[in-house]
């Protein structure tokens, strides 16, 4: 029997991914393909695996969840069964998952067709993958999802979260490489350590209002910002001078400017008011290493934000589902959304037509 969390009178284990001995125990009784497979999805931290035994203590089935870590989702990465699980089964081992994950702050569970149609119960159809709310679904005015654009280099996830938010207020409008980089070459006001880098928010904010959008900035530093990514002095000294140009352009187009952090609620408020916000927040706590990172926060309700992520984790075999209309907890989203030393806040809401205070 696995070295494992047992379920009790349940035939019911769980793994986490520290434990090394319940899942190399787990995967020796596997097929050979089901096995490599768990041992990859083993090496991600945070996945949960579910397994079901029977009377002899062999593997009948298992379900294995991967989480967006700080996310309230977890993607179902696997699920395999014996010839003799019985698909009634099923909804046992979703609860048993469904109940580890709510002990996680998970909210909703996602799978693609096949591993819905294995496992069996209820499912909502989305844009490329299926979903099913571990409880009450939060209730939310925004009934309009942007279209998700992952970014396609290190650099742009803020003119990707701008192209998705443009996207959202225009449905005629698609997202694409042009439009991506077109953005980027606009706003970008970093050199990386390597090379090009990413946009500060005065620029997203101008590359929004040059195409008709209504742009309001929030920035709490008044002095330059993502001076920590540059490698030189000569670099440092480059990005204040682009950062300083663009807030003079900003003034001068006379665009709503507020000096100070915004408050969760205020961000809340402005999307109630049909606004998109472009929040720059750490990536530490989704990816396990500081960065500035844009995402596109584009509904709430119910204490929950939904964001569009433009970065897809290749370390931790993430897909398309993994980043699109993601659950945040609001103090989860309250936390991760300052960067630097000393922290700062940056958004920059964007909405249709002229802008309304």
């Amino acid at each position: 029997m696995l070295n494992a969390r047992l379920k009790g009178g349940t035939g019911m284990a769980v793994l986490a991914s520290d434990d090394p001995a319940g899942w190399a125990g787990l995967m020796a009784a596997l097929p050979a393909d089901t096995a490599d497979r768990l041992a990859g999805l083993q090496a991600i931290p945070g996945v949960t695996c579910i397994a079901q035994y029977g009377a002899e203590g062999h593997p009948l089935a298992i379900v294995v969840g991967q989480r967006r870590p700080a996310a309230a989702m977890m993607r179902i990465a696997l699920a395999w069964t014996a010839g003799g699980f019985m698909a009634a089964d099923g909804q046992r081992l979703l609860d048993a998952l469904e109940t580890d994950a709510l002990a996680q702050n998970v909210l909703c569970l996602r799978a693609d067709e096949d591993t819905a149609s294995r496992l069996g119960g209820q499912w909502q159809r989305r844009d490329g993958f299926l979903q099913r709310w571990i409880g009450i679904e939060p209730s939310r005015r925004q009934d309009r999802i942007p279209p998700s654009w992952p970014q396609t280099a290190g650099f742009t996830c803020g003119p990707s979260a701008l192209a998705m938010a443009m996207a959202g207020l225009d449905p005629a409008l698609l997202p694409d490489r042009a439009l991506e980089v077109e953005l980027w070459r606009e706003a970008t006001t970093i050199i990386g350590p390597s090379g090009p880098g990413g946009c500060d928010p005065y620029g997203l904010a101008l590359a929004a209002h040059r195409r008709g959008l209504r742009t309001e900035v929030f920035m709490s530093s008044a002095e330059p910002i993502f001076l920590d990514r540059a490698a030189s002095e000569e670099r440092r000294g480059l990005m204040a001078f682009v950062q300083a140009g663009f807030r003079r352009e900003v003034e001068a187009a006379a665009l709503p400017n507020t000096a100070r952090a915004f408050a969760i609620e205020e961000l809340a408020q402005s999307l109630d008011r049909g606004l998109l916000a472009l929040v720059l927040i750490d990536q530490a706590p989704m990816m396990g290493y500081t960065c500035p990172h844009w995402v596109l926060v584009h509904g709430r309700g119910d204490g929950v934000f939904f964001l569009n992520d433009p970065w897809i984790e290749p370390d931790r075999a993430e897909q398309a589902m993994d980043v699109v209309d993601l659950p945040i907890l609001e103090a989860e989203l309250d936390r991760m959304a300052w960067y630097g030393n000393p922290a700062y806040r940056a958004a920059v809401l964007v909405g249709s037509g002229t802008f309304r205070a």
